[in-house]
């Protein structure tokens, strides 16, 4: 019997039976992997809180065929904050539903695992608007799944860029005033917003806790990484639709 110690972040899960569950866990060195919790949604299983979306917990696992099964957790947080309010649940769910799109089965990615843990625990902890997390969140995932946009030269004619009004999705940088002109494609993006992105970008994320947004800045940069990431990734994130109906 192999039992695998395994540190994780709970996606998502499935119920089914009576009591189980079966868990989507992103880990820093195995990517995302399947688990079976057996019994716990029994009300007194001591897998109960370690099955829960967010749960951070020390897993041992069971490796049987292409799943595991859960034999043991030491939880480490369960972030209730996050799911005690309905603003930060629907960000943190977006932010889970992206991580589960962007990771791979069986292959570990460190800067994901971290990027992910410091930003549900800046959802759950910092007084830092939940949309403005969600910002840093999805420019740093473009950077480490090799999406990084271009924001210094012209996606078209490589030119350095002073001043700019457009963002181009498909090409993925920013459109000079001339190949606007000329291309008549692109998204209105302020120079404002274009420096909080190339900031981000350039800042280690522990030196981001105190970044300020303007409400033009989050607007803009809220539409145009949702829109880059789901043609990058071919696939929108479900929570998508709740944030939706929660600004609505």
């Amino acid at each position: 019997m192999k039992i695998v110690p395994m540190q994780g972040i709970v996606l998502r899960y499935s119920n089914f039976k009576e009591a189980d569950r079966m868990l989507t866990i992103l880990t820093p060195d195995r990517g995302k992997i399947q688990v079976l919790a057996r019994g716990c949604r029994k009300q007194k299983s001591r897998f109960l809180s370690a099955s829960e979306l967010f749960s951070y917990c020390d897993y041992m696992l069971f490796e049987y065929r292409d799943i595991y099964i859960l034999t043991g957790a030491d939880i480490n947080d369960v972030f209730f904050d996050i799911r005690n309010d309905v603003e930060r649940f629907a960000y943190g769910t977006y932010i889970l539903n992206l991580t589960e799109i962007s990771a791979n089965p069986e292959e570990g990615s460190y800067p994901l695992f971290y990027l992910l843990l410091y930003s549900i625990t800046m959802l759950a902890y910092s007084d830092m608007c939940p949309e403005d997390i969600n910002n840093i969140y999805q420019m740093k995932l473009s950077d480490i799944l090799g999406y990084r946009p271009k924001l210094e030269r012209c996606v078209y004619c490589d030119r350095t860029v002073s001043d700019v009004d457009r963002f181009s999705i498909y090409n993925g940088g920013v459109v000079c005033k001339d190949c606007y002109d000329r291309e008549k494609t692109g998204y209105n993006i302020h120079m404002g917003t274009l420096q909080t992105m190339r900031y981000i970008l350039n800042t280690d994320l522990n030196k981001l806790k105190n970044l300020k947004f303007t409400p033009q800045v989050r607007s803009e940069l809220s539409h145009l990484m949702e829109q880059y990431l789901a043609q990058r990734l071919e696939r929108y994130a479900k929570a998508k639709e709740f944030i939706e109906r929660l600004k609505a």
